[in-house]
């Protein structure tokens, strides 16, 4: 991506990551009122409990590693390789995890519901959950 100087309302993000070697670690690339879109980086010990966007549909994809989705009873809804996506309705139940031994850089894209609160609702506890960053070094895909 060359860097120009960006009129307003137009947006560039660059999907450039700082990776992690334990945990999660997640960027913000964008938002607007109706429209969000995030990155992170998850490898061991980053997996998310169960929960759910009350106001906000998503779609996740996979640019790096593999995701491993789950819903309610830890059913496996979808393993996603590289450039797989998973659209999430709002309102329903999921985690997930990095399924594989390397990274995954993983980007979504959510869209608010109007007039609706866009709470999350944690059906499992939520943990802290340690995270340990690499100095200096990010995704370049």
């Amino acid at each position: 991506m060359v860097e120009t100087d960006v009129p307003t309302p137009f947006k560039v993000a660059k999907i450039h990551p700082q990776m992690v070697s334990r945990g999660k670690k997640g960027a913000s690339l964008f938002r607007t009122d109706i429209l969000g879109a995030t990155v992170q980086v998850v490898t061991e010990g980053g997996e998310t409990n169960l929960h759910a966007h009350a106001g906000s549909d998503a779609t996740w994809l996979v640019v790096a590693g593999q995701a491993t989705f789950y819903g309610e009873g830890d059913k496996v809804v979808a393993r996603l390789e590289k450039n797989e996506m998973l659209l999430i309705p709002r309102g329903t139940p999921y985690w997930f995890e990095s399924s594989s031994k390397e990274p995954l850089v993983i980007m979504r894209f959510s869209a608010r519901a109007q007039n609706t609160p866009d709470k999350r609702i944690d059906y499992t506890e939520r943990k802290a959950k340690p995270r340990e960053v690499i100095p200096d070094e990010y995704f370049q895909g």
